[in-house]
């Protein structure tokens, strides 16, 4: 007689099945063992309980990834979000091309390689203020007193906010994403589609400013994304030049304060704890600080902070074998395919001097990250200035604390003492 477990959801398995629910905290917590059993058992995996298919191969995932018109993300790009309608969010992350190639344009002026250039003596300076009075103080929280101040402090500015919103920003983010283990995500359904309503209010307490950052750009110009995406024109799907509404320009600087803040806050928790848990990789950084950019590069193929990425599926399509019927969800999980080991080799292992020909952490094709250079750069000089300071340290591991939602992984918390 087969053994039986049990899902957190009740449903009842033999020990031989595999199973994946992307809202399990037990399986959040290390699901590279199921995502493993998956490439191997179902590398197309069907969760019917939940309604989602996935792919878990790296052949698979990037294929899919690329291939924007079968597996689209207007639909939403969650799978609790992903519905029958397009989601019809001001949010290019949620649009596909032509719209989003139009709108991207207009961002991707805030991303040029010149503007991350100009931010790597503010990283630095940033990093130190923040690490300086922790030399010498003992334990302390390495997400919630550095990693997790960084990126907002970053990338608000970039956009265009005032100084001293960071901590307020971070725990913002955390509170809005995170996923209570008790909530059924087959009842979340979207998110609201406006994003400022008919009073010109927004609902958060970091981006309620932004009507009147807005009203000041329009007056007068700074050097940042705001005024860039005011003073702006895009042409609309009948080639007429317009500026973009208030409810655009909220979605365009929502979507990259988050995105910009989420990726490095996670990258730097994952780094510290891998980290210490290989001294021997940590020694390597110590003693060559010009491998440090290959060990961010290892740290997201090894932890992607962006693990799952959700489609709709546009048109039937057959995938090993089996037909994917159109209006399906699809989870493309790129963290597995990062821990492919018919792409890389030995990719359970933490090797900071790994050849990487291409890792999926950001994703690929069309929806890329716009900030996968500004995310590599805080990644870059986080490390570098926290092993200048602090060559080695533990992590206490019985307190690590996760944020759990079911598209983003990594720590809330992560209990750091320096040793020696």
């Amino acid at each position: 007689m087969p053994e039986v477990a049990f899902s957190e959801y009740g449903k009842a398995m033999t020990a031989t099945e595999v199973y994946y629910d992307p809202y399990d905290y037990s399986i959040d917590a290390d699901p590279y063992p199921v995502w493993k059993r998956l490439r191997d058992e179902a590398p197309l995996y069907h969760n019917e309980r939940l309604g989602f298919y996935a792919l878990s191969r790296y052949d698979d995932v990037l294929a899919g990834l690329l291939d924007s018109e079968t597996f689209v993300s207007s639909h939403g790009i969650t799978l609790e979000m992903i519905g029958d309608e397009p989601i019809g969010i001001p949010m290019m992350i949620m649009m596909d091309p032509p719209t989003h190639t139009r709108l991207r344009k207009l961002v991707n002026r805030a991303f040029t390689p010149k503007a991350i250039d100009r931010l790597t003596d503010r990283i630095h300076a940033i990093c130190a203020d923040l690490l300086d009075p922790l030399v010498g103080a003992g334990p302390f929280d390495f997400t919630k007193q550095y990693a997790g101040l960084i990126p907002p402090t970053v990338i608000l500015a970039l956009v265009g906010f005032p100084d001293g919103f960071a901590e307020e920003f971070r725990e913002e983010v955390d509170s809005t994403m995170h996923l209570d283990a008790d909530v059924d995500p087959t009842r979340l359904g979207p998110p609201k589609r406006v994003l400022v309503d008919t009073a010109g209010e927004i609902d958060s307490v970091v981006f309620s400013m932004l009507p009147d950052l807005i009203k000041a750009r329009r007056a007068q110009p700074e050097d940042d994304l705001i005024s860039a995406l005011v003073h702006s024109e895009i042409d609309d799907d009948e080639g007429h030049g317009r500026t973009l509404t208030v409810d655009e320009i909220v979605g365009f600087v929502q979507l990259i304060s988050l995105a910009g803040s989420e990726t490095v806050v996670r990258l730097l928790g994952f780094s510290a704890v891998e980290l210490a848990r290989n001294p021997d990789q940590l020694q390597i950084l110590v003693d060559e600080p010009g491998v440090i950019p290959n060990a961010v590069e290892e740290t997201l193929r090894y932890d992607a902070p962006s693990p799952i990425q959700g489609r709709w599926v546009a048109r039937d399509v057959e995938v090993h074998g089996t037909v994917i019927p159109r209006g399906s969800k699809l989870a493309l999980l790129n963290a597995s395919a990062d821990r492919d080991e018919r792409h890389f080799p030995d990719p359970d292992r933490f090797l900071v001097r790994r050849d990487i020909d291409r890792h999926l952490a950001f994703g690929y094709g069309t929806h890329f990250c716009i900030g996968a250079a500004l995310a590599r750069l805080e990644g870059r000089i986080g490390l570098e200035e926290l092993i200048r300071r602090f060559p080695r340290w533990e992590v206490d591991e019985d307190n690590l604390q996760r944020i759990h939602t079911s598209t983003v992984r990594g720590y809330t918390s992560v209990p750091l003492t320096p040793l020696g």
